[in-house]
């Protein structure tokens, strides 16, 4: 007997309708439609493709721990858990626990809901006349749900490995799909991505293409895809696709006068903490921000370098949760002087590990003097800071007089990731009034919350990741030592795999890539370095100093060991299946993998 194993309705598809990409990617309007009428007409299946993008979009609305950009930065050693008791997610996320047998039951349905939107798209924009389309405008939607359908099937690949592999809209209880099977499908549809989406569409900045996929954004996630399968399952191709093939393919996308991508003159302008409300720049003000000492001005949303990422418009009705759980606290959760310009209304769910800071801190070759190491680390508390770490010495502590909420925050180091924090504004140049989200001043409709009113794109492929997998795809320093004058260092001169490492970790530091990298690289020892750079950090456990511990019996080596690095099938959609769907290695009978209050041996 079939069984629908995801979550679709039945004959009705939601379908976003209106004229902006920016509207339509944050489905701001919808309409229902039969499948027996639809698609007839080209904006039909311009809808078609749309209704595609809207699933990341709910995704990010949900809770964040539905996102694998968010559990691949807390599972790294970059980011303790932290959090409060309350933040049963992020703390099992830290060690590779589930904080319930269903937690990750609505992730599940929402991917395969979007694996279903993409087949249905391709289907049915497949069947269609090609005279009803503009010029090659039906290879330019095909080549999109091509796209789309290859990065579900990534997400899912990374998140649990094996899976059923749907690849039609004929829904059927089925088994797990092989390892290789399932990565010549992602090959597959970004080769017919790269192979239909027309060159012209590039970087752009105009409305119906801002948040699109493009065909520089599938050949970089075919280099992501190629460098994780080929590393981790140790293989020489990914389904014929050779490394030469690879290099091409990001070489095209490196070439910045066919894709229009490229470096932004100072990698912390990319990030919201940067914007010119905040800082008073729009108001002739100086608030004596970082930004303003720094001279930094925000690019915005959907900057050049972003090859591929979930853009949210400053009008649409989607907004970004990252910056909620990712955002520190005080006791009000909300800013005050002491917190300005942040909005420290967040749950404050990541602390960032300070072995990592003192690391990069220490390092000859950065220290510092790297731009990035401010622009990514976020210090308060300069007495605290002082205190527990001497060997900070007179670093920067941008925050010297807040105080946190000692009775929510469990795993609190003083250092706070910067990329994704709320930011607070002052309303004028008077300093008179203070909103707790900036984005509700460029748009007084967007909520003013630290929480529903974040408007920032969540980046998914920086220009800067294409040239660092040239580099190490080609063993050159070319992409380094450009990322090196940008952060004001001086040039590499010859190629080393460490190298290659150090610049990979600074460059995309707390931004969810370290944990996939170190996966890759060591697949069978990722999770004793996790454990090694992460055990015995300074921490604070409800304002008491103590070091982070891993748990009895169920250290952060003895889980990676178990699961790899891959993550709980929902106990439902087990049931479902009928006995066809089998449960990871790690979430077994007996593997003592439920995390529960009181676990943390503090």
């Amino acid at each position: 007997m079939k069984k629908i194993f995801l979550y679709i309705a039945a004959c009705l598809f939601v379908f976003i309708g209106c004229e902006k990409i920016d509207s339509l990617l944050d489905t701001t309007n919808y309409q229902k439609a039969d499948t027996s009428s639809f698609p007839q007409t080209e904006k039909d299946a311009e809808q078609l493709v749309n209704s595609a993008y809207s699933t990341m979009h709910s995704l990010y609305t949900g809770s964040i721990f539905r996102i694998n950009l968010f559990r691949r930065m807390i599972a790294s050693d970059d980011i303790y858990g932290g959090g409060s008791t309350s933040s049963k997610e992020t703390t099992a996320a830290d060690r590779l626990l589930a904080p319930s047998m269903d937690e990750d039951n609505s992730p599940w349905k929402s991917y395969y809901n979007g694996l279903f939107r993409c087949n249905y798209a391709l289907e049915s924009i497949s069947a269609m006349d090609d005279d009803l389309f503009t010029g090659d405008n039906k290879n330019w939607y095909l080549g999109q749900a091509h796209f789309m359908r290859a990065f579900y099937l990534w997400e899912l690949a990374e998140r649990y490995e094996c899976f059923p592999l749907t690849l039609s809209t004929e829904v059927e209880n089925m088994p797990k799909a092989s390892v290789d099977e399932i990565y010549a499908a992602i090959a597959e549809d970004l080769t017919q991505a790269i192979s239909l989406i027309p060159a012209k569409y590039g970087y752009s900045q105009d409305n119906n293409l801002c948040g699109r996929a493009t065909k520089y954004a599938a050949e970089a996630l075919m280099g992501r895809v190629w460098l994780f399968y080929t590393g981790f399952y140790k293989k020489s191709d990914m389904a014929g696709i050779s490394k030469s093939q690879v290099i091409s393919w990001l070489e095209d996308c490196a070439n910045t006068s066919v894709s229009k991508f490229d470096l932004e003159k100072d990698q912390r302008e990319i990030w919201m903490y940067s914007n010119e409300w905040s800082s008073g720049v729009k108001y002739g003000v100086d608030f004596e921000t970082y930004a303003n000492q720094e001279d930094l001005h925000w690019v915005g949303n959907h900057s050049k370098e972003t090859v591929w990422g979930v853009h949210f418009s400053y009008t649409g009705s989607g907004y970004n949760r990252l910056p909620e759980w990712l955002g520190f606290r005080n006791s009000a959760q909300t800013p005050n002087k002491d917190s300005y310009p942040y909005s420290a209304g967040g749950n404050g769910n990541a602390s960032v590990n300070p072995k990592f800071v003192k690391e990069w801190y220490e390092d000859p070759d950065y220290g510092p003097t790297d731009k990035r190491f401010y622009g990514t680390i976020l210090t308060a508390n300069e007495a605290k800071i002082r205190k527990a770490y001497p060997w900070y010495g007179d670093g920067y502590v941008e925050l010297p007089n807040f105080k946190g909420h000692d009775s929510k925050e469990i795993e609190r180091t003083w250092f706070y990731t910067k990329k994704y924090q709320a930011m607070a504004a002052y309303t004028d140049g008077t300093m008179s009034s203070m909103k707790k989200n900036f984005f509700n001043i460029v748009n007084g409709a967007i909520s003013n919350s630290a929480k529903s009113g974040n408007k920032c794109d969540a980046i998914y492929i920086r220009f800067a990741d294409v040239l660092l997998m040239l580099d190490e795809l080609k063993e050159t320093v070319t992409g380094m030592n450009r990322l090196r004058a940008r952060a004001g260092l001086a040039p590499y001169d010859s190629y080393t795999f460490e190298r290659l490492q150090k610049e990979r970790r600074y460059e995309f530091a707390t931004e969810g890539i370290r944990f996939n990298d170190l996966r890759r690289w060591y697949p069978e020892t990722a999770g004793q370095i996790i454990e090694q750079n992460q055990t015995g950090g300074y921490i604070e456990f409800k304002g008491a100093p103590t070091t982070y511990q891993e748990l009895p019996g169920r250290s952060f080596s003895q889980r990676y060991a178990l699961t790899r690095g891959f993550w709980m099938i929902p106990q439902e959609q087990i049931g479902l299946q009928e006995g066809m769907l089998t449960q990871n290695k790690g979430f077994e009978d007996g593997d003592n993998y439920l995390f529960v209050d009181g676990d943390l041996p503090y």
